[in-house]
């Protein structure tokens, strides 16, 4: 009797340690995050000899006129993605008797992946005026320093839903005080506009030289969207874009009240509130010199 106890324990003790073995290797070991996961591929860059490629990536999988974020991942021949590189990145178009770059940001990793991102506010697309956009990349992981020079990237232009109007996106503008500054504001949302209110964000940057474009802060876009087909009405309970500090962009709000073709006039205000470029809308004038467009 004693041993057919001892036996059941015996047999109790193995089951139980089979049991908790089972529910170990079904657990394994925790997945690695896959930092590209929903992103698509735009194209590959890597320097001759180099151990590592860097892939650049976005939600769309092109480049386009006006804002575009970027991301990049560095991977090793293995294919292991790298989360300690530095990266620089410089778009130049070439126009054949010139040369220019474009509004952008810092690469910087972002937080908890093998991933870095940037934004840029392209000004033109490939092909206007018969200029090219070039590639200047450079990254190092650890001790390794590599570089992809000339790269062509092509940026496409940005059409309303017929395909094959233009979009204003994009708009760059002389202030109209006695700097002669030269501005240029970028549209960054609604990326998918609904009917209702709106977030709306924007970047503006000035330029100092080709090269060389700062983001401005503290101005403001006075905003007033209008449907040019619906006798230009308007609509209520926007609010003008001001500085976010913490995000570094201008935010507001713009109510669509149907779905159609909405022009969205703008006022540019520099800290004292002067009007460096725009206009306001009114009987006689139906548009504002400063506006961009959003159709859905």
């Amino acid at each position: 009797m004693k041993r057919n106890i001892y036996t059941l324990i015996l047999w109790s003790v193995i089951i139980a340690s089979v049991a908790v073995s089972c529910d170990s290797d079904d657990d394994g070991p925790a997945p690695v995050e896959n930092p590209v996961e929903g992103l698509v591929k735009i194209r590959e860059f890597s320097a001759a000899g180099s151990p590592y490629t860097v892939t650049l990536y976005n939600e769309s999988g092109y480049l386009q006129l006006g804002y575009t974020r970027v991301y990049f991942a560095v991977t090793d021949r293995d294919g292991r993605f790298i989360d300690n590189a530095v990266l620089s990145a410089f778009p130049e178009m070439d126009m054949g008797m010139h040369k220019h770059s474009t509004p952008r940001a810092e690469i910087t990793k972002v937080a908890g992946k093998a991933l870095y991102e940037t934004y840029y506010s392209f000004l033109m697309y490939s092909g206007q005026g018969n200029g090219k956009w070039y590639y200047d990349l450079k990254y190092t992981v650890g001790n390794v320093v590599d570089s992809v020079l000339d790269a062509e990237i092509e940026v496409r232009n940005v059409f309303r839903p017929d395909g094959t109007t233009e979009r204003r996106v994009i708009q760059p503008l002389v202030a109209n005080d006695e700097s002669g500054q030269t501005y240029i504001v970028t549209l960054v949302e609604p990326l998918k506009p609904k009917i209702g209110v709106n977030d709306i964000t924007a970047y503006i940057h000035v330029r100092e030289d080709a090269n060389t474009f700062p983001a401005v802060a503290n101005f403001r876009l006075k905003l007033d969207p209008r449907m040019p087909s619906m006798e230009n009405h308007s609509s209520p309970n926007n609010v003008d874009l001001t500085w976010d500090a913490t995000d570094k962009i201008y935010r507001g709000k713009v109510n669509f009240t149907m779905t159609g073709y909405w022009k969205l006039n703008l006022i540019l205000q520099n800290q004292q509130g002067e009007t460096l470029y725009g206009n306001a809308v009114t009987d006689e004038v139906e548009a504002s010199s400063l506006f961009f467009e959003v159709e859905f």
